[in-house]
């Protein structure tokens, strides 16, 4: 047999021997001359699962936080474009003081448990007007640009509306919006809407990009005046300290204005007392003695006196002054 014949034989049963002694894909394989090829592992087939899984729910959250009715509040449409996840709010709508800046926030509900200590802080605020705190959101502001968002507070002063929730709407209440920053400095805005289930506010540059607006409602009449913060409120301590001062001062004036009245009196009776003794025939010398003596005192209680009244009126025009 020659020797091409032979190697055709030793081919055709080597093959035969893959096909009955190897899966199927390992014999195809070998029958069309490739390379074996496992193809991925299970591991590798998990992961593809997890990731397509990762992107589907990815898609649907940008979904639905780019959804009309997450930016929108009472039939106004957010001006900023972004990702509106909040849902304990009956929708979110911002618009900047300057259009055009290509703003992008990602808005999201919070509570206690997330910001603990920004919660905290707007539950110090409400207490002080008798309000109490409900739903909360943090704002991040930034640009989005090529896929990346960047922080910036460029686009944060402007007007920001929220959707108050039917469990915290109460008739005859006021409703207020309670700004906190990063570091705790806050602001207190009051509500611009006449809408009894929206709560608007004209809110003032931001001073961090993160911000979270609280929803703030109180008995009638007590939401505070725009822009309390910690500088206002130690404007307000200095002003009552100042006040407190100047009462002082008056009391001690009026002290002060009592004992030279009670002196005078006492010296205008020495001066009684030594005319009284002139007129009855004591000496010249003695009578001229005791007069300018009388007089002396009577001299210096006027001059007291006098003193004191200009000291009163020099108080009183450096307090008025101070004022």
């Amino acid at each position: 047999m020659e020797f091409r014949k032979l190697m055709k034989y030793v081919v055709v049963a080597g093959l035969m021997g893959a096909i009955f002694m190897t899966p199927v894909t390992e014999a195809v394989a070998a029958v069309s001359g490739e390379e074996k090829d496992d193809g991925p592992t299970e591991e590798e087939r998990a992961e593809e699962a997890r990731q397509k899984k990762v992107q589907e729910e990815v898609e649907n959250m940008i979904k639905e936080a780019t959804a009309p009715v997450n930016k929108t509040v009472a039939g106004v449409k957010s001006a900023v474009d972004g990702y509106y996840f909040a849902k304990k709010v009956q929708g979110v709508a911002l618009t900047p003081s300057t259009p055009g800046t290509g703003s992008f926030v990602k808005v999201a509900d919070t509570d206690a448990t997330k910001s603990s200590a920004a919660v905290a802080v707007a539950n110090n605020v409400a207490a002080s007007f008798s309000g109490t705190v409900g739903p909360c959101i943090n704002v991040y502001y930034g640009k989005m640009a090529g896929g990346k968002f960047t922080s910036s507070t460029e686009g944060t002063a402007g007007t920001v509306s929220i959707g108050i929730p039917a469990d915290f709407q109460t008739a005859g209440m006021d409703y207020s919006i309670v700004a906190v920053y990063a570091g705790g400095a806050y602001k207190v805005f009051n509500n611009t809407s006449t809408i009894a289930s929206v709560v608007t506010a004209n809110v003032e540059q931001a001073a961090s990009s993160n911000v979270m607006y609280a929803v703030v409602k109180s008995p009638a009449g007590t939401a505070p005046v725009q822009a309390a913060n910690n500088a206002t409120d130690s404007t307000t301590n200095n002003k009552t300290d100042r006040t407190a001062n100047n009462s002082a001062d008056k009391d001690k004036k009026k002290s002060e204005s009592a004992s030279a009245g009670s002196s005078t009196g006492a010296s205008d009776k020495t001066t009684e007392k030594a005319s009284e003794s002139a007129s009855t025939g004591a000496s010249d010398k003695t009578s001229n003695k005791t007069s300018d003596t009388a007089s002396d005192s009577a001299s210096t209680g006027a001059s007291d006196k006098t003193s004191k009244t200009s000291e009163k009126a020099s108080d009183s025009a450096s307090t008025e002054s101070s004022r």
